[in-house]
């Protein structure tokens, strides 16, 4: 690829762009159903009580979708706090927003700023750990994908 198709070229989905495509998807967030109780997951009924309280502090108007985000990160091995909440929905719903209007792949858009396949380590897993989360809350019909993370 030559220096003026570089330079006109649409951004990589990268981990450095997901800031751009969370901008994109703000709205989606704010247009959730906001509900008290949550919706089934995994096959139990949980409870806003199924939310760590630091969670429900930061967000007491948390979605059904989102409660059920922070349940599927938890059952991955990420821990959801009230510090961290709104980034994490974030990279939930950034990565949905990517599958469904991007099209492209999970494992295109979890890469590195090299374009390589994000590490299983450190803030790496944590970020496949989130988008494997957050595709089987908010676009589960994207859930076959989710393989592609190579998740340990």
């Amino acid at each position: 690829m030559d220096a003026l198709t570089r330079a006109f070229a649409p951004p990589p989905y990268a981990v450095a762009s997901r800031r751009a495509l969370r901008a994109r998807v703000a709205g989606v967030a704010g247009a959730l159903l906001i509900t008290g109780a949550l919706a089934a997951c995994g096959g139990s009924d949980p409870t806003i009580d199924d939310v760590p309280s630091d969670v429900v502090s930061a967000r007491p108007s948390i979605s059904a979708e989102e409660a059920q985000f922070v349940l599927a990160a938890e059952k991955l091995g990420v821990s959801v706090t009230g510090a961290s909440v709104a980034d994490d929905i974030e990279t939930g719903t950034t990565t949905c927003w990517a599958l469904r209007n991007g099209g492209v792949q999970l494992r295109e858009i979890a890469v590195d700023d090299a374009s390589k396949p994000l590490a299983n380590t450190g803030d790496a897993l944590r970020t496949k750990q989130l988008m494997a989360a957050g595709v089987q809350a908010f676009c589960p019909d994207y859930d076959d994908q989710v393989a592609q993370l190579k998740l340990p």
